[in-house]
C-alpha cells in the first residue's frame, strides 16, 4: 500500500515562521510536523510515500530525511505552480499506482486517526473514496459532511437532498482513494469541490465516511502552533545549551539552541535559535521572535 502526504501549501498564516521553513517541516517537538502523518502511515504498514512540494521545496527533504520512520521511503514531487489537493494527487499518480487503495494525509495537521478502521470500511463498502471525518459542533458553519448509520456519505456542503437521520461531521483532510478515483481527479483544483462533489451527487457511487474521535489540531496560526507544541513541554534537546543562570519553564527547546541567563516561559525555541532576553509565550527561530498575545 502507498500513500500521499500533501505538503505543498504556502503556510501564509504562520509567517514569518514559514519564511524560514515550509510548514510541513516546522518543528513539532523535536521532529518536523510532517512526521505526525508519516508515523501514522508507518503504523499502518505504509512504506512508500509520495509528497508534493512547492514553497521552499529545497528545504523539505534535508530537514525531513533524518526523522523518517524506519524503512519508509518518501519520493518528492515538485509543483512549479500549486495544483491544489486534487491536482496534486493526480500529478503524483505514477508514484502511487500499485492497484491498491491510496491513503492521503495532510503534512500540517496533528492527527493520529484509526487508518486501519477507515481502510476496512472503504473495502467493505466498495467505496470509490472514504473520507475520515470528525465530530464538530460547528460543522454546519464550516463545511458539513453528513453520513448515514451505514457509513455512507449522503450530503456534502448541504447537497443533495436526503431523507433519514444523518450525522453531521467535518472532513479531517485524511481519506482513502480507490485506484479508479484517480481518473476523475482534476488536473488542478480542490478534490472536494471537483471530485467528491460529483461522487456524492451520484447515487450509483459510494463515498464512505469514517468518523474518528481522535484529537485533531490544525496548527495554522501562531497561537495554535504554540499551544500544540507546549502540550509536549517540557522538552529540551540534549544538544541545547542552557546557561546555569537561566530559568526555563514549560518550553520546547530544539537541537543546538542556546538560552542565556534569562527567564523563558511557555516558549518554543527552534533548532539553532538563541534567546538572550526574558520571554513568555513566544516562538523563537534563528531569524525571528514571534510573541503570541
Amino acid at each position: 500500500m502507498r500513500a500521499m502526504v500533501l505538503a505543498a501549501g504556502l503556510g501564509t498564516r504562520l509567517r514569518p515562521l514559514t519564511l524560514e521553513r515550509p510548514k510541513p517541516v516546522v518543528p513539532y517537538g523535536q521532529r518536523p510536523l510532517a512526521c505526525v502523518a508519516l508515523d501514522a502511515l508507518s503504523s499502518l504498514g505504509v512504506r512508500e510515500v509520495a509528497m508534493n512540494t512547492h514553497h521552499l521545496a529545497e528545504r523539505v527533504q534535508p530537514l525531513l530525511a533524518p526523522h523518517l520512520p524506519t524503512s519508509m521511503r518518501v519520493r518528492y514531487v515538485h509543483e512549479e505552480t500549486l495544483l491544489g489537493t486534487g491536482g496534486g494527487l493526480r500529478n503524483a499518480w505514477s508514484l502511487l499506482d500499485d492497484g491498491e487503495p491510496v491513503v492521503v494525509m495532510n503534512a500540517d495537521i496533528v492527527f493520529r486517526p484509526d487508518l486501519a478502521g477507515a481502510l476496512a470500511l472503504h473495502r467493505r463498502l466498495g467505496a470509490v473514496a472514504t473520507m475520515v471525518l470528525r465530530p464538530d459542533p460547528q460543522a454546519a458553519r464550516f463545511g458539513a459532511v453528513e453520513v448515514d448509520a451505514g457509513g455512507r456519505v449522503r450530503r456534502l456542503l448541504g447537497a443533495p437532498a436526503a431523507t433519514g437521520p444523518l450525522r453531521t461531521t467535518m472532513f479531517t483532510g485524511v481519506h482513502v482513494l480507490s485506484p479508479r478515483a484517480f481518473d476523475e481527479l482534476p488536473a488542478e483544483g480542490c478534490i472536494v469541490r471537483h471530485a467528491y462533489r460529483r461522487w456524492v451527487d451520484d447515487p450509483a457511487v459510494t463515498v464512505a465516511g469514517f468518523v474518528d474521535d481522535s484529537p485533531w489540531a490544525d496548527l495554522g496560526t501562531h497561537r495554535r502552533y504554540l499551544e500544540a507544541c507546549l502540550r509536549l513541554a517540557p522538552d529540551v534537546h540534549a544538544s541545547a545549551s542552557i546557561d546555569a543562570g537561566a530559568q526555563v519553564e514549560d518550553c520546547v527547546v530544539g537541537a543546538g539552541a542556546s538560552i542565556g541567563a534569562v527567564r523563558v516561559r511557555r516558549c518554543v525555541v527552534w533548532p539553532g535559535a538563541r534567546v538572550d532576553a526574558d520571554l513568555q509565550d513566544a516562538i523563537v527561530t534563528r531569524e525571528h521572535v514571534v510573541r503570541v498575545g
